[in-house]
């Protein structure tokens, strides 16, 4: 049996798709096991020769190897690190991903190392078998061995691309607000102030919410905000009936703008229900400016 157990290397004869799709070459560059600019898995030759693709499908299928599936700078900012509401809780929320994402990097690494020490265990098995005479079975055992492994180290790169953007998001929110006046120490360190403030800041956010969804603040929420002190008690309902009515009034001012172009879309006969528009993902309808209509 022959074992093609070598990276493949450039050739100006092959076609791409024979290039991405050879034994054994579903990683970059072996050597540098720890660069995650190598994170792609290519596909393998037995996928592609099974069904038939043309190079558009081809090209999509590539990209989703090199799809980076992890969260976006938009995601780690807004929806993880904003959500903490005050600058001193969005850095600590910040060191606390920071410190997710490095063990997650480490524990990726260690495991691409070991994948990269066992794909030199199986070559040399193979180099072992081959000596011997060969023997169909054993092979065939190795080189399947060999090529999972191969697509395990593909998958080892991907995520630590994934774990280093990510880290290098959090950074940037961390350094926001990081400054001679509040350094690094200052978020390090428990402050109480800081953290009621945050309290207040949240819980009167949350009664907001129930006040606009609900008409009132929810059993939950009501119940956590007595279970503080009555002062804060008084600035977290103060924060929600302010913060529920600006919204509100947002609202009454979006609605009023709308509203002619709401009218003549009901005016139509029959029931017509909205559609999200791909080029509207900023909302149903846009005013055209300085009229009444819609686009």
């Amino acid at each position: 049996m022959s074992l093609n157990s070598s990276l493949t290397t450039s050739d100006p004869n092959k076609t791409r798709l024979d290039y991405n799709a050879e034994l054994s070459d579903i990683i970059a560059d072996v050597n540098n096991i720890v660069s995650s600019e190598t994170g792609e898995i290519n596909l393998a030759k037995s996928f592609v020769n099974e069904f038939d693709f043309d190079d558009n499908d081809f090209d999509i299928l590539v990209g989703s190897m090199r799809f980076n599936s992890g969260m976006t700078r938009f995601q780690c900012e807004h929806f993880v690190a904003d959500s903490q509401i005050t600058p001193w809780r969005k850095v600590r929320q910040a060191l606390m991903e920071l410190e997710t994402r490095y063990h997650a990097y480490m524990e990726n690494r260690h495991s691409l190392r070991k994948a990269e020490l066992l794909r030199k265990k199986f070559l040399r098995s193979i180099e072992n078998v081959e000596a011997e005479g060969g023997d169909d079975i054993d092979a065939g055992f190795i080189q399947i061995d060999l090529e999972k492994n191969d697509y395990d180290i593909g998958i080892w790169r991907r995520k630590l691309r994934q774990s280093e953007l990510e880290l290098k998001y959090f950074l940037d929110i961390a350094k926001k607000y990081i400054d001679d006046d509040h350094p690094l120490e200052y978020f390090l360190t428990e402050h109480e102030d800081e953290e009621k403030t945050y309290w207040i800041a949240r819980m009167g956010k949350q009664a907001a919410m129930d006040i606009i969804s609900y008409g009132r603040i929810g059993a939950g929420n009501m119940t956590s905000i007595l279970d503080m002190p009555e002062s804060d008690q008084v600035a977290c309902l103060e924060v929600a009936v302010q913060f529920s009515g600006m919204i509100g009034g947002g609202v009454d001012k979006i609605q009023k703008n709308f509203g002619p172009a709401i009218q003549e879309q009901l005016k139509g006969e029959g029931i017509v229900m909205p559609k999200f528009l791909e080029h509207k993902y900023s909302g149903q309808l846009h005013l055209k400016e300085g009229t009444e209509n819609a686009e």
